[in-house]
């Protein structure tokens, strides 16, 4: 969603509030992350051809646990100033990127579903939070790694 600079450049340097939604970001360049919803509070002022943001961005982000890859949504919060370049010409500029990139980058990106979740059986990838007496027979020679054959 393009933010509207005209009241900015007709008033430079005048602080003035900002409160936006942005609909949910939905891109798999990001790995599996995706967010939700953000919103955005704060104020704003321009200055030679450059727009000054402060504000707090309130999301979800939807991810697999960092474990067991079960589904779950984190809420998240963060208090941000950026710039973003006013073209020469320009009514509007877009700070869906800057904001999505401020927020994957400062999010946890291994977030579990529950402190204690036990992940995947390395083995078979069976869920150990399922079945916790869960154990694997031997492994299959045809699954080996690397590490299998420098051991001595």
């Amino acid at each position: 969603m393009p933010l509207s600079v005209l009241e900015f450049l007709a008033h430079p340097g005048r602080r003035f509030p900002v409160e936006m939604v942005l609909e949910a970001v939905d891109d798999e360049t990001h790995d599996l992350r995706t967010v939700r919803e953000v919103r955005l509070e704060g104020e704003a002022f321009a200055q030679l051809a450059t727009l000054y943001v402060d504000v707090e961005m309130t999301a979800v982000i939807a991810q697999p646990c960092g474990r067991c890859l079960k589904s779950l949504e984190t809420p998240f919060v963060l208090r941000e100033a950026f710039t973003v370049r006013i073209p020469p010409t320009a009514d509007e500029v877009d700070v869906r990127p800057t904001i999505v990139s401020l927020i994957l980058s400062a999010h946890n990106p291994n977030a579990l579903c529950r402190p204690a979740c036990r992940g995947l059986c390395g083995t078979c990838g069976a869920d150990l939070n399922e079945d916790p007496r869960h154990v694997c027979t031997e492994r299959d020679r045809e699954n080996r790694r690397l590490g299998d054959f420098l051991q001595p």
